[in-house]
């Protein structure tokens, strides 16, 4: 009886291990575009390319759709913070991972294409379009080359 409850228990144990997989990328940036929509000319026009460091984390908490996403920018020596919770995911081909994000004061998209070894983050939007994009040229922290696999679990 002891063995069977201990066996019992042992099971049980296991399964809750199991149950929660977090993973975690981390991308480095040395280089990056900023964008910003001109309603004018209706299309985002370019306005700095910039050279400097650029960390962004996307860490996933048990599933796809939650976890939370940080970015943070070196800007002309002062250091910007992005960051959000995850309430969406949507894998549009095998190569590209669409995180929607949002926060007590905005909503964004990340946008993750691991061919090109880029991030394109959109926010700063309302209703109709995102009005601010960056796209951070990335290298991942563990591999030169990093696939959506890795840095998504598919279930």
């Amino acid at each position: 009886m002891k063995a069977t409850i201990t066996m019992l228990l042992a099971f049980i144990f296991s399964m809750n291990v199991n149950a929660q997989i977090d993973t975690q990328k981390r991308f480095q940036s040395d280089t990056r575009k900023y964008y910003v929509w001109n309603s004018e000319f209706e299309k985002y026009e370019l306005k700095e390319t910039e050279y400097e460091n650029s960390v962004i984390d996307i860490r996933e908490i048990g599933s796809k759709t939650n976890g939370y996403i940080v970015i943070s920018m070196v800007d002309n020596g002062e250091v910007r913070l992005h960051h959000g919770s995850i309430y969406q995911f949507r894998q549009d081909s095998d190569e590209e991972g669409t995180w929607l994000l949002k926060s007590k004061f905005m909503r964004a998209k990340i946008t993750y294409n691991p061919k090109e070894n880029t991030i394109t983050y959109l926010y700063d939007g309302d209703d109709k379009r995102y009005s601010k994009l960056m796209i951070f040229y990335v290298k991942a922290d563990n591999k030169p080359q990093a696939s959506l696999k890795n840095v998504v679990t598919t279930e």
